[in-house]
């Protein structure tokens, strides 16, 4: 008997955290190094086979919503109806990790019980590390996320583990 579950998915974060590069690199495994801010939003869709036989999937419709102020009615009519969120922060940028307990009460206003987990992005960037991971994990703790990851979309470290662990972990709280 096989599966397959579709999920609205928001990504919410600062402008220039990453989160553009992080969905490009996942879902076209590009990298584009030249920022370019997100005018508005972006929708990507991808489908994930969370099973080994293929028999359970899961596909992400992704909304990248621009995190600039200006924006964030946009953000509440396309963050209706979401189930997933990923809240994204730069490790090297201090301010948008402080920021994402704004997001978190953005999402909580938006959605209905939206699932979400917290990303640090630009892990290739270790040098210049402006936010620990553990501070990461506390955080992610304190707000009841889904889950902490560390990613680096330049870099290729950790996109496509991140989303399909989402995905499982989302799986297990829905439906088991």
């Amino acid at each position: 008997m096989s599966a397959s579950y579709k999920f609205k998915l928001v990504l919410f974060g600062n402008a220039a955290v990453g989160k553009t590069s992080l969905v490009e690199r996942y879902i076209n495994n590009r990298f584009e190094g030249q920022y370019l801010s997100t005018l508005g939003y972006n929708v990507y869709e991808k489908k994930i086979d969370i099973s080994e036989t293929g028999e359970i999937s899961v596909t992400f419709v992704i909304f990248d919503i621009g995190g600039q102020e200006q924006f964030k009615e946009l953000r509440k009519k396309y963050a209706a109806g979401a189930q997933a969120a990923l809240l994204v922060y730069s490790i090297i940028d201090r301010d948008s990790f402080e920021n994402i307990p704004n997001w978190h009460s953005d999402l909580k206003a938006f959605t209905d019980n939206a699932h979400f987990i917290i990303v640090g992005n630009k892990l290739d960037l270790e040098d210049s590390r402006q936010v620990v991971k553990e501070e990461g994990e506390s955080l992610a703790q304190m707000l009841q996320a889904d889950g902490f990851f560390e990613t680096s979309a330049k870099a290729d470290v950790m996109i496509n583990e991140t989303f399909y662990s989402f995905a499982k972990i989302i799986l297990d709280k829905s439906f088991i």
